[in-house]
């Protein structure tokens, strides 16, 4: 699904998110539930969030980050589960985030192995303390 040579994570059906992708073609992208789009073409910052997108056996919710049309970042939460699209927190506990982190890491260790640093840029799997939850990120130079 994470083509090392590329940077390009492929979701099936001719569909790739990767450094080649401009913020105007992934806004057309039909992934998961409705798009968040924040920003407009040619904007300094510009985000696409997807969510609950299906590829295999997982869900993922995909943010996006460009920057005058050009991706920098792609950051990535995994779950077994569909992820729940509120903001309550009554369920959240720490416990139940470190395996969410674990279950980041293993999807990281299959797609690329111990591998993090790249051509076309870096991964990174871990744990954000301020905003509660485990993701990957990555960073295309």
């Amino acid at each position: 699904m994470l083509n090392k040579t590329s940077g390009a994570l492929h979701l099936g059906e001719d569909i790739e998110i990767g450094p080649h992708i401009d913020f105007t073609a992934t806004t057309a992208l039909h992934l998961g539930n409705k798009p968040e789009v924040i920003g407009f073409v040619d904007a300094e910052n510009q985000q696409v969030h997807f969510r609950n997108v299906r590829v295999g056996h997982s869900f993922f919710t995909f943010r996006m980050r460009f920057s005058y049309n050009r991706l920098l970042v792609l950051e990535l939460l995994v779950s077994p589960l569909p992820i729940p699209i509120t903001g309550d927190w009554e369920n959240w506990n720490f416990e139940t985030e470190m395996k969410h982190l674990e279950q980041c890491n293993a999807w990281l260790q299959e797609q690329v192995g111990n591998e993090r640093e790249f051509d076309w840029g870096c991964i990174w799997s871990g744990y954000d303390s301020l905003g509660g939850y485990s993701s990957i990120k990555i960073k295309y130079y």
